[in-house]
């Protein structure tokens, strides 16, 4: 059964998929969140909650990871595997932060502050609106110190500019779109060249080398290769 919340029309009103079993704790962070203006929608188990998430649009996701039915692990994976990089953040009991390697934006734990919870909903909303920015723009501020902009093919780390070559450009413009994310050395491949070969590969892991020296400066942004699964750009800044 779906708990829905009393409609508030709101011109620009911000959409929560909230999944939690405990329909008490369910509906004391509904009341708290609508007071804040926001618009939630609950999930008591995790297939309900895959359910809404496929057949609606939703500005923030909601997640306690104990679910009957897909757990939050799962629920992750296969939302981030849509390339649907909406904010999730963990509500949850238990001690489930490393949630945030496998996806999650943040983690919080149930009994804090509801000026906390209010305050982290709100941050992830704007870096995800800054992000969409960003990628419409072709501008990537991918930390404090190094920005790059798709358009001029500009890479600027750490006060030094430079002019990235067609593919290097290409490449970490792919990164950028899906930055902290996995991506498989076969999608990689597949995209900038239609097609997946041995020789492929060695390319595209040389233009790795490259591009980690010129992001070498910044030490908080590198092109890690996760065994096995592929490459992703990591940032432990954002």
């Amino acid at each position: 059964m779906y708990l829905h919340h009393k409609t508030q029309k709101m011109e620009n009103e911000i959409k929560i998929l909230y999944a939690e079993d405990n329909t008490t704790a369910a509906l004391i962070y509904q009341e708290i969140l609508e007071e804040a203006g926001f618009t939630v929608t609950i999930a008591s188990t995790g297939n309900e909650a895959w359910d809404l998430y496929q057949n609606g649009k939703w500005d923030l996701i909601l997640l306690d990871m104990d679910l009957p039915g897909k757990d939050g692990h799962e629920l992750i994976r296969l939302i981030r595997e849509q390339g649907d990089q909406v904010p999730i953040i963990i509500l949850s009991s238990l001690n489930h932060n490393h949630a945030l390697y496998e996806g999650a934006d943040d983690y919080l734990v149930k009994g804090c502050s509801v000026d906390e919870v209010k305050a982290r909903i709100d941050k992830a909303i704007a870096r995800t609106r800054r992000i969409n920015t960003e990628k419409e723009q072709g501008l990537f501020h991918l930390s404090p110190s190094t920005t790059f902009n798709k358009n001029t093919r500009q890479l600027i780390t750490c006060g030094h500019k430079e002019e990235l070559k067609g593919m290097e450009a290409k490449i970490l413009w792919l990164f950028c779109l899906r930055i902290n994310e996995i991506i498989s050395i076969v999608e990689m491949c597949e995209t900038l060249w239609g097609l997946y070969t041995t020789d492929k590969e060695r390319a595209f892991t040389r233009y790795v080398c490259l591009l980690n020296k010129k992001l070498k400066p910044d030490t908080s942004i590198a092109i890690k290769n996760e065994f096995a699964r592929g490459y992703k750009l990591v940032n432990d800044i954002r």
